[in-house]
């Protein structure tokens, strides 16, 4: 199944990981989210780019115009959690008496 450049792969019975088509499949990071219809009829999705957590969406069609904009977002700006730590201040070693 693709949408909007994305790929689709159903993986249960109504659940999809969806990914990014131009990296590896075997490259996590090319995973962008899982999709689950729940039994009140609504799709949850769990982002695995950018920022971690859920949305639930009325229609399959609302959660993959989400997903495409939040992973061009992402491609553009970068992940929050993918900057550079910042480095540990350390102390010059104690020097023997």
């Amino acid at each position: 199944m693709h949408h909007t450049g994305l790929r689709w792969d159903e993986i249960a019975e109504d659940a999809w990981r969806v990914r990014d088509p131009q990296r590896p499949q075997t490259d996590a990071d090319a995973v962008v989210a899982y999709v689950e219809r729940r039994r009140d009829g609504d799709y949850e999705v769990v982002w695995l780019c950018g920022t971690a957590g859920t949305a639930a969406f009325a229609t399959l069609d609302d959660a993959d115009r989400a997903i495409t904009a939040r992973y061009a977002a992402h491609r553009r700006n970068g992940s929050p959690t993918a900057t550079k730590p910042r480095p540990i201040a350390h102390r010059p070693p104690l020097s023997p008496a």
